[in-house]
């Protein structure tokens, strides 16, 4: 060992030394080299060679020291060569160093190791890291407890970031060297966030390790394992690979406190039952979870857990291991339970709400007001007020406010505050609204059976007591009315049964036993009104004793109070204080208890609401898709009959228009030629024949001009008028039409959904085009006798030649005649119509365009609403093929719910049956 030593710091040359020697070790050993030359017998200078070649190293003569070095050819030959490599690295020949380290081969695991060191820090200063990582992980193979090789490794690893690698060798060393360094590494890399990269299984040994070795770093190492893969896809592994190795260790053989662990085990429980797991994903999880969360407890500490194994297997049966299930009835028979549970029964209310809310599920109103009125701390005490109509219940009300709220019995739960103004408001399933007048309140109490109207108000009693009270529909109205009367039981903590002045009818004895079974631990005391129609005391007192016996058997400790709602209040209020002091006594502890149980009441009253929504849900999707179905098949029907009275106008209107564009240009095509031939009568024997061509010309448009302004063009603005005002009817019609289609369809969406307007503003541009048109007309001058045709061409000629001679002028007036009274005029007439018709003709080529236009507001407003139903039932379709492919996504969460609930009811009756609980 010593010699390894020597030949690793290159201190081999002291074997040649003696310890009194006070030489140079130079002139040492150049001494012995001298003598073991000249010895007589054989000599083997390597060793001297050895140690020389290390003070030329140690005097940084590497070239002498690298010569002495490769002449050694003995044992020490390959360290010779690994301290050539040395040399060849001080010297900066770092390939030479690397040849070097690399061509040694020996057996010597001190020299493999120091050589695998050396090429690692050659490897890092040169950048080759994956070399530098081969040869770390070889060093670690061949000796992991050399001196500082894991931690060089470990260094290695954090520098290049590389976690995995590390984690590999924290816990490759927790298992084989059993040492606290190296567990608190592992547990640093595991608070740090490194390990999640690996599934939980990896880490089985080492928690089996951690576990033999030290039990309080085992708690830090799942603690921090624990919080490591919660809310990552591994997480369910972990808690399987956790049961498993708590099932595999003996627990019982130590007396370690597993304190932070069964917090860790309480936690998991309430994470995993919150609503984001399926249960088929925690059917093998959770029941090994809870035998073990019960392995680690304690009697001290085993409340919770025993009452969740309860719960779990009694909504789960046989699915927790039987020794579980005895082990938490042994302690839930005897544990105490010192808190109330109020914290963990409103979180639990807070998860559920939540859940809900995440899955598009409304939480009843009403049972979120409840939540609120049962926690309130102003409120020490919730009174029930029951009796069955004419017992003066509603009388009784008004005396103790001095004014008279309401008349009559009330269909709706009144609750009643003390508070220094007079507030109402309305609470039903969805919403709170506020009462703003007594008529509003009238209206609401006798309108809504399922409604709770809560009053505030001046109140003496309500005050003094710091109670509230809730007035309740008769017992003897709806069976719907007595059954919620009877699911308020459970949230009061006492009930006034209030008697008209008679002993208990058979039907109020029956509602009392069945109040009785309903909510066996509600105190019930009796108020007898209208004693003011008792004959005497006497008759009173034994009244109360006959009704003291008609219920003894029920509530045996019930006691009755005598009243009248016609007596002054005043005279009465200290009976009634006395009496409601003494029979309804105020505890904290016990009241704490009571709200807890309250809440937890209403959580399984809303799991219960819950449920039937799912149900509701599932039947609305079904309605509603087959509302939207026949919606769109009417929607769709229309649109057709829509697009068809849109062709129908198009169709209709420009029927019309060019109905009177035919008529005006026939009536143009026929009066323009008999104008211009009745020309013929200017013709005469005095007529000027050289110039009579002109005057012919300017005649005959003096006429057509005539005619077209006096009666062509005011006869065309008539026809256009009457046309724009027959269409602005037809319009108008489609427009009837389309209102009351709008109103048939509101009438079936129940809301203003489709309004059906049309574009009317195209009668104003029609008539706005008309007018500018019309404006615009001017006539022009035709060329109609100045032509260059033949027969004008001789006309004018045989005017200008005989015109003249008297004796020709006769012969010249008939030709003209003949000429203008046989001439068609089509050139002429085609010109003044084409001139005078164009704009409208262009007009008349937009009109399509402009009737269908009236239309796309309506026709674009059901096509949406068609797409629109459409994509509804698309995914109403969807959401209903999803609730019934997955309906575990809606029932698995409630039941893990129930379990939750039913574990708070069992902590709550610590000490009591549990079975009384289900």
């Amino acid at each position: 060992m010593q010699t390894e030593k020597q030949l690793i710091h290159k201190t081999f040359y002291e074997t040649f030394i003696a310890g009194s020697d006070q030489r140079q070790p130079a002139e040492v050993l150049g001494q012995a080299y001298f003598e073991e030359q000249n010895s007589d017998e054989s000599f083997d200078l390597s060793y001297i060679r050895f140690a020389q070649g290390e003070i030329y190293y140690l005097y940084q003569d590497y070239e002498t020291a690298i010569f002495k070095w490769e002449n050694i050819k003995n044992e020490l030959e390959p360290w010779a060569n690994k301290n050539i490599g040395d040399a060849y690295y001080q010297l900066g020949l770092l390939s030479a160093a690397e040849d070097k380290y690399i061509s040694i081969e020996t057996e010597d695991k001190t020299l493999s190791i120091e050589v695998a060191l050396k090429l690692f820090s050659l490897y890092q200063e040169r950048n080759k890291i994956e070399n530098a990582y081969e040869i770390i992980q070889k060093a670690l193979h061949i000796n992991p407890d050399y001196p500082q090789v894991t931690n060089i490794a470990r260094d290695f690893y954090e520098e290049k970031n590389d976690f995995a690698h590390a984690i590999k060798l924290a816990v490759t060393e927790s298992i084989r060297t059993e040492r606290e360094e190296w567990f608190q590494v592992l547990i640093s890399y595991v608070k740090a966030g490194y390990t999640k990269q690996f599934q939980p299984d990896f880490f089985a040994e080492a928690l089996l390790t951690f576990f033999e070795v030290s039990k309080h770093s085992f708690s830090q190492f799942i603690g921090a394992l624990w919080h490591s893969y919660k809310n990552e896809e591994s997480y369910l592994t972990w808690l399987r690979t956790i049961n498993d190795l708590f099932f595999t260790v003996d627990l019982e053989a130590n007396d370690h406190q597993w304190d932070h662990t069964i917090h860790l085990f309480e936690e998991t429980f309430i994470g995993l039952t919150e609503g984001s797991y399926y249960l088929r994903e925690l059917h093998d999880i959770i029941p090994n979870l809870l035998a073990n969360w019960l392995l680690l407890s304690t009697r001290e500490n085993g409340l919770f857990p025993s009452a969740t194994v309860l719960a779990w297997n009694e909504i789960f049966p046989g699915t927790v291991l039987p020794d579980a299930v005895y082990k938490a009835e042994s302690i839930i028979f005897e544990a105490e339970n010192e808190q109330s549970g109020l914290e963990n029964a409103l979180q639990l209310f807070k998860t559920i709400s939540d859940w809900a809310e995440n899955h598009s599920v409304e939480v009843n109103n009403k049972v979120n007001w409840w939540l609120e009125e049962l926690i309130n701390p102003q409120i020490k005490n919730h009174f029930l007020l029951a009796g069955k109509s004419g017992s003066g219940k509603t009388t009784f009300v008004n005396s103790l406010l001095g004014d008279q709220l309401f008349k009559g019995s009330t269909t709706s739960f009144v609750i009643l505050h003390d508070d220094d103004e007079l507030t109402m408001n309305h609470i039903s399933d969805s919403e709170q609204q506020t009462v703003h007048n007594q008529r509003e309140l009238d209206e609401y109490i006798q309108a809504d059976e399922k409604s709770l109207i809560h009053v505030k108000r001046p109140c003496i009693l309500l005050h003094e007591h710091q109670c509230a009270i809730i007035d309740t529909p008769p017992i003897n109205g709806s069976n719907e009315m007595r059954n919620q009367i009877f699911d308020s039981l459970p949230l009061a903590d006492g009930l006034l049964y209030v008697l008209d002045g008679s002993s208990l009818s058979e039907r109020e004895y029956d509602v009392l036993c069945q109040m009785k079974n309903f909510a066996p631990d509600l105190k019930v005391h009796f108020l007898l009104n209208k004693v003011d129609l008792i004959a005497s005391d006497a008759h009173t007192a034994a009244l109360t004793d006959e009704i003291k016996s008609q219920i003894g058997a029920i509530y045996p400790e019930a006691e009755i109070l005598p009243y009248s709602s016609l007596h002054p209040f005043s005279q009465q209020l200290s009976k009634l204080n006395i009496f409601l002091s003494t029979h309804f006594p105020y505890s904290i502890k016990e009241k704490q208890e009571k709200r807890t149980a309250k809440v937890l009441t209403l959580i399984r009253k809303m799991l219960t609401d819950l449920l039937q929504k799912r149900v509701d849900m599932e039947k609305g999707l079904i309605d509603s898709i087959q509302w939207n179905e026949d919606i769109l098949g009417r929607l769709k029907g229309f649109t057709n009959k829509l697009t068809d009275l849109q062709q129908e106008k198009v169709a209709t209107i420009v029927a019309a228009y060019k109905e009177l564009m035919k008529e005006s240009k026939t009536e143009l095509q026929v009066t323009i030629p008999r104008l211009l031939k009745e020309s013929a009568e200017q013709i005469k024997e005095d007529s000027d024949f050289k110039q009579i061509h002109i005057m012919l010309n300017n005649s005959m448009n003096a006429k057509v001009k005539e005619y077209y302004e006096q009666t062509l063009v005011p006869m065309l603005c008539d026809k256009l008028e009457n046309w724009i005002s027959t269409s602005k009817d037809e319009l108008h019609e489609s427009q009837s039409y389309l209102k009351e289609m709008s109103e048939t369809f509101n009438e079936i969406y129940q809301q203003e959904k489709l309004q059906l307007n049309c574009e009317f503003t195209i009668l104003e541009d029609w008539r706005r085009d008309i007018n500018r048109m019309t404006g615009r007309i001017q006539y022009e001058n035709e060329n109609i006798m100045l032509k260059n045709k033949p027969a004008q061409l001789l006309l004018k000629s045989a005017g200008k030649l005989f015109g003249a001679m008297n004796q020709n002028k006769m012969m010249l007036v008939n030709q003209y005649k003949k000429y203008v009274e046989n001439e068609t005029f089509e050139e002429v007439t085609e010109s003044i119509s084409r001139k005078l018709f164009l704009p409208f003709e262009l007009f008349e080529k937009g009109l399509n365009q402009d009737i269908s236009s009236f239309f796309t507001t309506p026709i674009s407003e059901v096509e949406e609403t068609i797409v629109e139903t459409e994509t509804t039932i698309q995914e109403e379709k969807e959401g209903l093929s999803e609730m019934k492919a997955n309906p575990e996504l809606f029932y698995d969460p409630l039941k893990l719910f129930e379990v939750n609930l039913l574990q708070q009811e069992f902590m709550l009756q610590a000490k009591k049956d549990y079975s009384r609980m289900v």
